[in-house]
């Protein structure tokens, strides 16, 4: 298979395609600020064949984003909104549309205190103006409908505030003042105590509710927090999950099931052991398919089971090794999370899935596990439904940011949209070329190569090697902004998946207590055979970047060699040790990625710490942090920044207020600009 590599790119050197910047003079450079041109497609829905689905952009001028609901028709998108707030909105049965919008200032000013509010408004089937179907005293989360008067769900639920309300009599202004007073420090009693993206959480849930013709009942425990609510077709049971905790939060869940019509649930957990319940799809009114991952202190894809929920009989149908659910495919210019659920046929069902490099749509026989492929290039589809004979997708391929495609079942993928086309047409975006090379357990592994922009022959450019967070997670051929920012600027940049990435199985995918080990083999390996093969990558001028597993793959590398001559880290992990106990997933990742905890692996943790290493390193390097990132919190970054300055390595750390692990793909746009400037002006310093 190497030989079929180098072979391959052979005929790129021949047919002239590797010459990516000699065709492309007339076109515009991908700039900085690229990624505000990018219509990031999501929430695709369909009725009696119109196709709904949210635009979300960057607007840099506003330093935010504009999310709004649209109807395709004829290949272009219509707007139906202008709020430029629109997430989650649902399809009701009278041909409506339904999502959230406080449009009023008096009630958006009421949110910002916060006031648990949340204000839904209908649009007719012929696109008038919106009217405001109910409000309810809650911060919403997911909604199931049995009808416009009858429904399920979920919503926030302090426990904190709680007890200011109760102290208040009940009085809610009375209550957000005395809130406003205690904003000035934070009281923490439970573990994990915050959540990346959503802040603080100690004595916080997410409780269930049914609404009856504006009568609200709460159907949770105090200390009970819900997910994953499914309604049966004849909607007549509803399933979701649960846990209830004080102090700790437990690795697994429960599963239950809601009868509709006298509201008791009942605990239909079919197994034993500990573990985590998701992925609800009804088969029959009394049969559901779900997912079930009980190796929640390993490393591995969670397995398929089919579960009676009149005998409680459960069957399991395949062990989703090598195909796990879901697009892991990283990207800066896309929305959502590559998941839309399980859907199913008579003969079987279909997911998403990670492979490699791409992210395709398959279907697992009922009758033996064996599994197809429905698309048969290298798609990476965000998002599916069943759709006449085949599935509409919001998909990313090639070099073209996500378009909406229509999936027949011979596996072709026919356009429906040219929302970012002008992209393609317009902005000199570079195609990578693929390199394979075969690790030492003999796996072949694919990475790719983006040559610089307008490059010559004979010359030699600086190179910066990426690197994907996770760890399992995967870099496909799919648009990235910040990679085609570099090669315009004049480096060629390098990618690959090492072991430890998704879309190879559960083998590959097992890294646990070895960090730092095959995986940086692997990029070291990909490295040098990329410098064998592309004649203008320079050796010399190496850099490295990458965030949160990329960025303590950095922060590994730079303590293990010094090839490279400038590093940049981004929300990095120094230490296990320190990790452990300040993130949001501290004991339950350290448990399953590393192995025991600081006391009872304290040596092995610290063993496969990038802080250990920090005085052997030689390299220049930039820190970046964001002060609110939870997932890999501040210390990290801020332990190698000192480590490196006390041993006299050049080093620059840049904070980012406001900002969480998201800022790179997320971030406030203003953000996101200055935190490429910053690593490029880096990169420039030390390699140009």
């Amino acid at each position: 298979m190497k030989k079929q590599g180098l072979f391959l790119i052979t005929i790129f050197l021949l047919s002239g395609i590797y010459m990516s910047g000699a065709e492309k003079d007339d076109k515009k450079p991908v700039g900085i600020d690229f990624f505000k041109e990018v219509k990031m497609l999501s929430n695709l829905k369909e009725r009696q064949g119109d196709i709904y689905f949210i635009i979300k952009q960057a607007d840099v001028e506003g330093n935010n984003y504009t999310s709004d609901l649209f109807r395709l028709e004829n290949g272009a998108p219509r707007r139906l909104t202008s709020s430029h707030d629109i997430g989650e909105y649902y399809l009701l049965d009278d041909g409506s549309i339904l999502f959230r919008n406080a449009r009023e200032a008096k009630d958006r000013e009421r949110i910002r205190r916060g006031e648990p509010l949340s204000v839904y408004v209908k649009l007719s089937p012929q696109i008038g103006e919106a009217v405001e179907a109910f409000r309810l005293p809650y911060s919403v989360g997911d909604i199931k409908f049995i009808d416009e008067k009858h429904f399920f769900f979920t919503a926030g639920y302090d426990h904190n505030f709680a007890q200011l309300l109760e102290q208040a009599n009940n009085d809610l202004d009375k209550a957000l003042k005395e809130k406003e007073k205690n904003s000035m420090y934070r009281i923490f009693d439970e573990i994990p105590f915050w959540s990346n993206g959503r802040g603080d959480i100690s004595g916080k849930r997410t409780h269930l509710f049914y609404y009856n013709e504006g009568d609200i009942k709460e159907l949770s425990d105090t200390f009970e927090t819900v997910s994953g609510l499914t309604l049966s077709p004849d909607k007549q049971t509803l399933i979701y999950s649960t846990n209830t905790y004080r102090g700790k939060a437990p690795r697994g869940n429960r599963l239950m099931a809601l009868r509709v019509n006298d509201l008791t649930a009942r605990n239909i957990t079919p197994l034993k052991e500990t573990a985590s319940y998701g992925g609800v799809t009804f088969l029959l009114a009394d049969e559901i398919l779900l997912t079930v991952n009980t190796s929640i202190n390993e490393i591995g894809n969670a397995s398929f089971y089919r579960l009676n929920l009149k005998s409680n009989k459960i069957d399991k149908l395949y062990s989703g090794d090598p195909y796990g659910t879901g697009n892991s495919l990283g990207s800066d210019v896309k929305m959502g999370n590559g998941s839309s659920g399980i859907k199913y046929d008579k003969l079987g069902f279909y997911y998403l899935t990670t492979v490699a490099d791409h992210a395709p749509l398959i279907h697992v026989a009922f009758r033996d596990a064996s599994v197809s492929f429905i698309n048969k290039g290298k798609e990476s589809i965000q998002e599916y439904l069943p759709y006449k004979d085949g599935f509409l997708t919001i998909a990313m391929i090639g070099d073209r940011a996500t378009e909406i495609y229509y999936l027949d079942k011979q596996g072709a993928m026919t356009p429906l949209s040219n929302i970012n086309d002008r992209l393609t047409a317009e902005f000199n975006i570079i195609t990578p070329q693929p390199v394979t090379f075969r690790n030492e357990n003999n796996v072949e592994i694919i990475g790719y190569v983006i040559p610089p922009a307008h490059y010559e022959k004979g010359k030699k450019y600086p190179t910066i090697l990426d690197i994907h967070g996770g760890p399992k997670t995967a870099f496909g051929v799919g648009l990235f902004h910040e990679m085609q920012y570099w090669a315009n600027r004049g480096y060629a940049v390098i990618f690959t998946n090492p072991t430890g990435s998704d879309g190879g199985g559960n083998d590959f995918a097992n890294i646990k207590g070895q960090y730092g080990e095959t995986d940086y083999r692997d990029l070291m390996k990909f490295v040098d055979t990329a410098l064998e093969t592309f004649s203008f990558l320079d050796a010399d001028r190496l850099g490295v970047t990458g965030g949160s597993y990329g960025g303590f793959m950095t922060n590994w590398i730079i303590g293990h060699t010094d090839r490279f001559k400038a590093a940049a880290s981004q929300r990095s992990i120094a230490s296990w040790i320190s990790f452990s106990n300040t993130t949001d997933i501290g004991y339950t990742f350290i448990q399953s990625q590393i192995g025991g905890d600081a006391w009872t692996n304290h040596d092995g943790l610290w063993a496969q710490s990038p802080l250990k290493y920090a005085d052997k390193v030689k390299t220049p390097t930039l820190f970046i942090h964001s002060e609110e990132d939870y997932r890999c919190w501040l210390s990290e970054g801020i332990q190698m920044f000192y480590a490196l300055k006390y041993f006299d390595i050049p080093s620059r750390l840049v904070l980012f207020e406001g900002e969480n692990h998201e800022l790179s793909r997320s971030g406030r746009p203003l953000n996101r600009i200055k935190r490429l400037k910053e690593i490029t002006d880096w990169m420039d310093v030390y390699l140009k």
